[in-house]
């Protein structure tokens, strides 16, 4: 079982982006509660890896991504292996899914 969680470069630039977003649009404590959201949900995968389902617009590349929604509006893309689980993306799910698609062929 996987016990380490990792954010990949992409995840933690499109976190960064969304919590400022948050901030300046409601405020610092909405944004601090959507911050522990994540957190929360995000520290329960090491015990439960396979809690999330399985992201179909990704199904068919190389790894099997999964997602956990926060709200209704973000998407927490991950993947299991061996050694962790790495938090791919952190998506607003009001952009295009052909856009998702596209960030994960480059």
């Amino acid at each position: 079982m996987s016990e380490k969680i990792a954010w990949s470069d992409r995840a933690e630039r499109a976190y960064g982006q969304i919590i400022d977003y948050v901030a300046d649009e409601f405020g610092a404590t909405r944004a601090k509660r959507y911050m522990k959201e994540v957190y929360e949900t995000v520290g329960n995968l090491p015990e439960n890896p396979k809690m999330g389902q399985i992201e179909p617009l990704l199904e068919g590349s190389r790894y099997e991504f999964r997602r956990l929604l926060i709200g209704h509006l973000t998407k927490i893309i991950y993947r299991e292996s061996e050694e962790r689980i790495e938090i791919a993306d952190v998506w607003d799910t009001r952009k295009s899914p052909e856009e998702l698609v596209a960030r994960f062929k480059e």
